[in-house]
């Protein structure tokens, strides 16, 4: 079992700023001159500069390899593919359609990359045409070294001019584009350093690609992503995949920029880990390669109580379900023991869904104190807190919160609970509410619900949605490249994770760590979803995980698992009780 601190950058990367991969570049070709000998010391960092712009030339050739693999026969003519780094030949046998590439570039090193990539496209017998929006004289340094290459190898520059119709008439109604007979588009024009609006030929370029209807690999940045604002301008690349050179960048996995950068995906750079660690935000990059290295190790010698116990205080009269989706993801999840807690008036509805849990039936008690008589017999009341205590105490995850309802008693009794629970707790759902209502006037990062978060004696996962987020905390930013640090400053204050659901996922822990699961996927946006990630992750801490590992590998998990259950059922139709059933699948 591995824990989060262990990974090396390689496994889990650092989400670095646009600046920050700026100044590592720079950094390491100082780093790497040092070792070169040149006329002078300027000549040894643009040589520097080369040999990362050619390893990031061939990892953006292996992705369009990859790409036009995926759209059909590649051609192959008898010459030999160029071997790069981790990829010997690119393709095996002839095939009999070929498939031309378009590739734009301008005259800055994302050009660069798509000089590199244009000369190993020419070297492997791919048909390929480049376009480029840059005199010949604007290419300097690596840029410069990559066009001298790309000409020694017969490759012509073709300087882009937009549609006959004209610059001016090309804004409004661009015809059918004479790129539509290429299979594939490479977009190496401006990269991740563009901001502001798009100079008039660059606009005109992408909106003629965009006319075209092909496929779009972008190199770095889709063209007309503003990575300084964070956002789209218009016109801009829809890619269906962006390829990010050295370490992820936020933007390719936010609302504003995912539709933008399609598919994204990052080619490691020898970029040195000691100077790497200089921006290192902690702002890291969790996908699901983590989850066979995080899984809690099992005691094959031990009984079911060796494996973990787990007690869930769950449901109400108008949401059994909640609770019987967070019970079986929980045992599905590996607990060797689950106690459902639950009022009386529902137990049989559970009980005729369930077969493996523990059941504590919170009964009906006379004098009770519930709103009304129907409260008394469906929902949770701090008269049953005795009866709750009693049984936690002999388990090492507690989880609080779905389908409870929101009667004032039950309000009470989460209240009431949180301030004498000791083991690592998942609050969700209607425990999250009840937590809101601490706040009398307004929400905010230092408001009642946090000074009572901070106060309670357990350690604690909090799981909310976006509007649960803002119940608690006040309005999210309205833009999602500002969550993480507004995540970190509640987290200061709490000294609780939380692990804001939605698409990304975010993980944030007290010690200033932001963990993005990169997930989306709109067959997870069903109720019960989130009932299901509890489960998961209460089985994860009753297993003995820690509240930071628990919550991060229960993202994932339930991440894949419906990605699984989407592949199977598609997302209109798969249900959470789906992804439970799928989970075996995300474990292995």
């Amino acid at each position: 079992m591995k824990k989060l601190g262990q990974f090396s950058y390689a496994e889990l990367p650092p989400i670095l700023s646009t600046e920050g991969m700026r100044q590592l570049d720079a950094a390491t070709k100082e780093e790497m001159a040092k070792g070169l000998s040149a006329a002078s010391k300027d000549c040894a960092a643009v040589e520097a500069g080369y040999e990362l712009m050619k390893l990031a030339g061939a990892a953006l050739y292996r992705k369009v390899v990859e790409v036009l693999k995926g759209c059909g026969d590649v051609y192959c003519s008898a010459k030999t593919a160029p071997e790069t780094p981790n990829c010997k030949s690119a393709y095996c046998g002839a095939k009999t359609a070929s498939q031309a590439v378009a590739v734009f570039v301008g005259g800055g090193n994302n050009g660069g990359d798509g000089l590199v990539l244009a000369k190993l496209l020419i070297e492997a017998g791919i048909p390929c045409t480049t376009y480029s929006l840059a005199a010949v004289e604007k290419f300097k340094n690596e840029a410069k070294m990559a066009l001298d290459d790309f000409s020694q190898a017969g490759g012509k520059l073709i300087a882009y001019s937009p549609a006959e119709e004209g610059l001016s008439q090309a804004k409004t109604a661009p015809q059918a584009s004479r790129f539509a007979r290429f299979d594939l588009i490479v977009d190496c024009m401006l990269g991740n350093g563009a901001s502001g609006e798009l100079r008039e030929l660059y606009a005109a370029a992408v909106r003629d690609i965009g006319a075209a209807g092909v496929p779009v690999v972008a190199a770095d940045a889709p063209t007309g992503y503003d990575s300084q604002a964070h956002g789209r301008r218009e016109p801009c690349i829809h890619a269906l995949e962006t390829l990010m050179f050295g370490f992820p960048r936020l933007d390719a996995y936010i609302r504003e920029g995912g539709e933008i950068f399609g598919q994204p995906a990052v080619a490691t750079l020898p970029y040195p880990d000691s100077l790497a660690r200089n921006y290192d935000t902690k702002l890291y990059l969790a996908t699901e390669a983590l989850i066979l290295q995080m899984l809690p190790e099992r005691d094959d010698w031990g009984d079911k109580r060796k494996q973990g116990c787990a007690m869930i205080v769950a449901g109400s009269g108008d949401m059994p379900g909640a609770a019987a989706l967070c019970t079986q993801a929980a045992l599905r999840s590996g607990a060797g023991l689950v106690t459902l807690a639950s009022p009386d008036a529902i137990m049989p509805v559970l009980q005729a869904k369930l077969s493996e849990p523990v059941f504590c039936n919170l009964q009906d008690i006379s004098g009770q104190d519930g709103d009304t008589v129907d409260d008394r017999a469906t929902a949770l009341s701090p008269a049953h807190i005795p009866q709750i205590l009693e049984k936690a105490k002999h388990n090492q995850a507690f989880a609080i919160g779905p389908g409870l309802g929101s009667a004032e008693c039950t309000q009470g009794a989460v209240i009431s609970l949180l301030t004498q629970i000791t083991c690592p707790t998942v609050i969700d759902a209607d425990a999250l509410n009840a937590i809101a209502s601490f706040n009398k006037t307004s929400a905010s990062p230092a408001s009642g619900a946090a000074s009572f978060l901070y106060g309670i004696p357990c350690e604690a996962i909090l799981t909310p949605h976006r509007r649960e987020f803002e119940r608690l905390f006040g309005a999210l930013p309205t833009n999602d490249i500002d969550i993480p640090n507004l995540l970190r400053d509640i987290t200061h204050h709490t000294k609780k994770i939380i692990l804001l659901k939605g698409a990304p996922t975010f993980v944030a822990v007290p010690d200033g760590r932001v963990f993005v699961i990169p997930a989306h996927n709109s067959g997870l946006a069903k109720g019960g979803s989130g009932d299901v990630l509890t489960g998961i992750i209460t089985a994860l801490l009753a297993q003995g995980l820690s509240t930071c590992e628990a919550a991060v590998l229960g993202a994932l998990l339930h991440q894949k698992a419906g990605r699984i259950a989407r592949t199977k059922m598609g997302a209109f139709s798969m249900l959470p009780s789906d992804v439970i059933e799928m989970l075996p699948q995300a474990f292995n």
